[in-house]
C-alpha cells in the first residue's frame, strides 16, 4: 500500500536537518525546512567524517563530491610532550578499505544544500520560530515577525545542542555545560602536519593541542589543518585579553611545529571559541514530532562524532518513516538509534576528563589505560570501531 503523503516541517539547517529533509523529500513527502539565519551560514571548526557518515553521504548521492574536497584520514595519533606515543589508531585495523575525512565544515552544507535542492526541500531563510501549538489538524508554527505557517502532519527538530523547541517533547531534558572547550583556527598546512591523521598532543589534563588535516575549501585546492586547543570557558575572556604572543607560547611549547600554522594568525577573531554541551533526553518524539542530532543527544567532542551521529539519525528516521505509520515510525526510530546513541554518550563522558579537566593525578591511569588496550586486540578493536562511529550500526536495520 502507498504511503500516505505528508506535509513536513524541519528545523534546522545543520546536518541532520538537511540530510533528514533530503531522504524524506525523495520519498515523496512534502518538506520545508525553517532556518534562523538570514544566510547560508555554516558553523564550526573542521571535523572528521567517519566511515558511519560517509554511509549516509553515499545514501544522499553526494559522498563523491564532499570526499573529493576532504583529506584521507588514515590514524589517530596522540603524543605525549616529549613526542613519545601514547595512543595510535589505524583505520586499516578495523578493515583494509576503511578511512576517515577531515573536512571544511562549508564543503559538507554546501553540497547538503544542493541534494535538498534537487530533491525539492523549500527552504525559508531568515526564519526564526518563536512558538509551535498542536492543533488537531497537526503543528502551527509562529514566526518573529508574527506569521504563521499551515498545519503539519510531523515536525522534525534538529536545531542544535541549543535547541529552543526540544521542550516540546515531553523528554526529560538535561543540558549541561562542560567546564572546558577549545580554541579553534583553520588555516593552511603548508606541509607541517601529515596530511593523513589527526595529531594531537597532551600534557596532563590541562593542556591538548588538536591537529586535523582538513582537506581543502570549495574555492581553492591548498590543504588545510584545523588547530583546537584546549582552554576552561570561564578563562575565554582573560585569555584573550593577552597579545596574540602571549596566547601562542604554550602552543609553541608543547609543539614547537605549530609556528608556521599559528604565523597565520593576526588578529583575535580569526580564533573561535568552542562550547561543549551535553544533552540527554529520556524521549526523543512525540505523537507528530521528533528530535535529531545535537537537539537530542549534543556530547563533547572528544570521539568526534557530532556530525556523524546526525547524519546516521537523518538515515534512520527517514527509513522508519518509510516503513512504519506514525507514532511508530518515530518509536522505531528511538528503538534503533538508542544503544548507538547510549554508548557514545557513556564513552564521551568517560574519556573527556583524561583529555579535558583539572584531575591531573589522572594521567598516570591514562598513560596505563592506553598502554593496555593498544596491546590486548580486543579492546585495541574496540577502541578502533569507536573511533570509526560504528558501534550499533550493524543492529539499526
Amino acid at each position: 500500500m502507498e504511503k500516505a503523503r505528508m506535509r513536513i516541517a524541519v528545523v534546522g539547517c545543520g546536518t541532520a536537518g538537511p540530510a533528514a529533509a533530503t531522504l524524506l523529500a525523495r520519498h515523496g513527502h512534502q518538506v520545508t525546512l525553517y532556518e534562523r539565519a538570514p544566510e547560508c551560514q555554516p558553523v564550526g571548526a573542521g571535523f572528521l567524517l567517519q566511515p558511519s557518515g560517509m554511509a549516509v553521504l553515499e545514501e544522499l548521492g553526494i559522498a563523491e563530491a564532499v570526499l573529493a574536497k576532504a583529506a584521507k584520514v588514515d590514524s589517530l595519533h596522540i603524543v605525549n610532550p616529549d613526542g613519545t606515543t601514547l595512543l595510535e589508531l589505524l583505520y586499516r585495523e578495523m578493515d583494509a578499505g576503511a578511512f576517515g575525512a577531515g573536512l571544511h565544515r562549508p564543503v559538507l552544507l554546501h553540497h547538503l544544500m544542493s541534494a535538498m535542492g534537487k530533491a525539492g526541500v523549500d527552504v525559508r531563510w531568515n526564519h526564526a520560530i518563536t512558538s509551535a501549538e498542536e492543533t488537531a489538524d497537526g503543528w502551527r508554527l509562529t514566526f518573529s515577525d508574527g506569521a504563521a505557517s499551515d498545519p503539519f502532519d510531523l515536525l522534525i527538530l534538529a536545531d542544535g545542542a541549543r535547541s529552543s523547541l526540544r521542550h516540546l517533547v515531553d523528554g526529560g531534558v538535561t543540558n549541561r555545560g562542560y567546564p572546558w572547550g577549545a580554541h579553534w583556527f583553520i588555516g593552511e598546512n603548508r606541509g607541517v602536519f601529515p596530511g593523513n591523521e589527526l595529531y594531537q598532543v597532551v600534557n596532563g589534563t590541562r593542556q591538548l593541542g588538536g591537529f586535523l588535516a582538513t582537506g581543502c575549501d570549495l574555492d581553492h585546492d591548498e590543504p588545510l589543518v584545523s588547530l583546537f586547543w584546549s582552554i576552561r570557558i570561564q578563562d575565554d575572556g582573560k585569555l584573550r585579553s593577552q597579545t596574540l604572543d602571549e596566547w601562542k607560547r604554550p602552543i609553541l611549547a608543547l609543539c614547537p611545529r605549530a609556528e608556521v600554522l599559528l604565523d597565520q594568525i593576526h588578529d583575535w577573531s580569526q580564533i573561535a571559541t568552542a562550547r561543549y554541551g551535553d544533552v540527554r533526553m529520556r524521549r526523543w518524539y512525540g505523537r507528530r514530532i521528533v528530535v535529531l542530532g545535537d537537539a537530542a543527544h549534543a556530547m563533547s567532542p572528544q570521539l568526534g562524532q557530532g556530525v556523524n551521529l546526525a547524519l546516521a539519525d537523518a538515515s534512520c528516521l527517514a527509513d522508519c518513516i518509510s516503513r512504519e505509520p506514525l507514532p511508530e515510525a518515530l518509536r522505531e526510530y528511538q528503538r534503533r538509534r538508542w544503544p548507538t546513541i547510549r554508548y557514545y554518550q557513556f564513552a564521551t563522558r568517560r574519556l573527556t576528563p583524561f583529555f579535558q579537566s583539572d584531575m591531573e593525578w589522572i594521567t598516570p591511569f591514562r598513560q596505563a589505560l592506553f598502554r593496555v588496550s593498544q596491546s590486548v586486540p580486543p579492546l585495541r578493536c574496540l577502541m578502533t570501531r569507536t573511533m570509526a562511529g560504528v558501534i550499533g550500526a550493524a543492529g539499526e536495520r
